[in-house]
């Protein structure tokens, strides 16, 4: 019969520990990368929202409560990661204007 030694067994936890920080390692840098691709797309979508919606509010057309909810989600989300000055500017004349 064979004996395991202290040695061994700090050989072996010393390889789990390598290969779990390896794991860590490569799930963080998968999600690095997605998140470098959806975040553009997210920005997209919500610009896509945003400026047909602030065409309706100049236009005067009716928005109800649930399209001025998103819209302020949609904004907030837009802001908050970098969206240009553009639709910034146009949300802030239509808030002086009254109309959001």
């Amino acid at each position: 019969m064979e004996t395991i030694t202290l040695g061994d067994l700090a050989r072996w936890a010393a390889f789990a520990v390598a290969i779990c920080g390896s794991i860590a390692a490569i799930i963080r840098g998968v999600k690095k990368a997605v998140e470098a691709i959806i975040l553009p797309l997210s920005l997209d979508n919500a610009k896509n929202y945003l400026v047909p919606f602030l065409c309706k509010v100049e236009r005067g057309e009716p928005v109800d409560e649930i399209e001025l909810e998103r819209f302020h989600e949609e904004y907030a989300f837009y802001i908050e990661h970098g969206g240009n000055s553009y639709v910034k500017s146009r949300v802030d004349k239509l808030k002086q204007a009254g109309k959001l």
